[in-house]
């Protein structure tokens, strides 16, 4: 055990000033809770008498603080070193009592949202591989506390030498490996993200139409859209599509920069930790040895501008997917910045042996489904209520088919597996380009599959399960697929390589 200024053997709270913190998080909660109603209560045109409005609003503020109170209170937290586990004990009523054995600890990361830094103290958080969210949090503790904790909880981690580097990546604060600059980040504001953008602004207004309509201001909506129906169509669409890209790409550039601001990774012994955030300030060690997959993207665009996405998948509970909480994104560094990262993660890049390309048939099925499938329905629809007239459906059914053929021959095309000794690596997708790595010993399990009609063509499918997602791979060569696939347990079979 390292020497350390705090007894964590024995209940700890969280700091005084935390009272504060908790005060205004549950504040803040409620008011995005309920500012629906807080709009009713405004516009509703009746008049109420002064002493009611103040009456109600310091019983509302007195009854958030004696509540923030209470759970810093009864929130206490510590170190069993016999057992090896760190326990949470929190709740009023209904006692909680949460235990964390130390080997299960993937992560411990020091956070800062703008609140604590307003009140100088931090949120220490801790993850695990059996679960989809955050194991444990604590809201408010010194930075000392955090650190020392931190720590303590990673000297018990694993071996002495891995926590110790861990440690000192706080502690003694070591130089810079990779900071990604604004410029970058600007970067892939402009080029990426559009469609989940699009989605959180159609979001956006749909809560507002809902409100607006509860209190009564649903003309709001009307006389615009009335007033935009007068429009020519071409122009409306123009409109509407210079509208939507503005919006989106604004959109963009504000989360992003705000998300990642400052990224910098730093780097001790074979560790590294990730800084980065405006508003909330997000601080994580990567241990690369927990490392199942790394994930490369870059689309046109950020390929001519040298930008590149990394995404790190790490130990999840569900081999099938990853959780928020087991995925990094390390967005905006260039070429050489990536292969660093890489090589960190997996002391080497990547070398293509074997290359495992998709059958025709591939693109023929996705055609059906995509294509004839829903243009037929569409038809047969329109014929039957009579909503759109020939032309008008002709063009519509013309846009559809271009585009969606032009993203099916674009993935088609992107599609495929490259196979080394040491390495596979997955290829895919039609605009943003994923390339994902796994090392054959993380394998997890393997299952393949060939569908009776698919044995004349000999095509098939094969899915790698890791501790940190999976990789399928359909519609490709069979044969060569089981050659490898008894190749890869022979490896996790006789490899010796920490995987945890």
């Amino acid at each position: 055990m390292i020497k350390s200024n705090f007894d964590f053997s024995i209940p700890q709270r969280q700091s005084l000033v935390g009272v504060l913190v908790l005060f205004v998080n549950t504040l803040q909660k409620s008011i995005r809770a309920l500012w629906p109603m807080i709009l009713v209560f405004i516009f509703n045109n009746k008049n109420y008498e002064p002493y009611v409005i103040y009456l109600g609003i310091f019983g509302i503020f007195s009854l958030i603080a004696i509540t923030a109170f209470v759970r810093f209170w009864f929130f206490k937290f510590y170190i069993d070193y016999k057992l090896k586990e760190f326990v949470i004990e929190n709740g009023i009523f209904n006692k909680t009592k949460t235990t964390i054995p130390f080997h299960k600890i993937q992560k411990v990361t020091i956070d800062q949202s703008l609140i604590q830094r307003i009140f100088n103290v931090h949120k220490l958080e801790l993850d695990t591989a059996g679960s989809d969210k955050k194991e444990a949090s604590i809201k408010a503790v010194s930075q000392e506390m955090a650190v020392e904790l931190k720590r303590n909880l990673l000297e018990n981690v694993k071996e002495e030498s891995l926590s110790i580097a861990e440690s000192k990546l706080v502690e003694n604060q070591p130089k810079s490996f990779i900071t990604i600059s604004l410029p970058s980040l600007l970067k892939i504001g402009i080029t990426s993200n559009y469609l989940i953008s699009f989605i959180y602004l159609i979001g956006i207004f749909s809560t507002i139409s809902e409100n607006l309509k509860q209190i009564g201001k649903e003309s709001l909506i009307e006389d615009n859209i009335n007033q935009l129906e007068k429009l020519p169509i071409a122009s409306l669409m123009l409109g509407f599509l210079l509208f939507s890209l503005t919006a989106i790409i604004v959109t963009n550039l504000v989360i992003t920069v705000v998300k990642y601001f400052n990224f910098t990774i730093k780097k001790d012994g074979k560790s590294f930790v990730l800084t980065y955030g405006l508003l909330n300030i997000k601080n994580t060690i990567i241990n690369p040895e927990k490392v199942q997959i790394i994930k490369l993207t870059q689309n046109f665009f950020q390929k001519k501008l040298n930008i590149n996405t990394v995404e790190v998948f790490q130990a999840s509970s569900d081999m099938k997917r990853a959780s928020a909480k087991d995925k990094t994104k390390i967005p905006g560094c260039n070429k050489a910045e990536k292969e660093q990262i890489v090589q960190l993660i997996i002391n080497k890049l990547p070398i293509h042996e074997v290359i495992l390309y998709p059958n025709i048939r591939k693109l023929l099925i996705s055609v059906f489904f995509f294509i004839v499938l829903p243009v037929s329905i569409g038809f047969f629809v329109n014929d039957f209520i009579n909503r759109f007239s020939l032309n008008t459906i002709l063009l519509f059914t013309s846009l559809y088919v271009v585009f969606m053929g032009l993203i099916l021959f674009f993935s088609y095309k992107n599609y495929r597996l490259f196979i080394s000794n040491e390495f596979i690596v997955k290829q895919s997708g039609a605009w943003d380009i994923d390339h994902e790595i796994i090392m054959p010993y993380k394998i997890q399990a393997i299952k393949t599959q060939q569908f009776f009609w698919q044995k004349m063509t000999n095509i098939g499918s094969v899915v790698l399960y890791t501790a940190g997602g999976r990789i399928s791979v359909s519609t490709t060569n069979y044969r060569k697929i089981k050659e490898q696939v008894n190749k890869w347990l022979y490896q996790v079979e006789v490899s010796k390589e920490n995987w945890m």
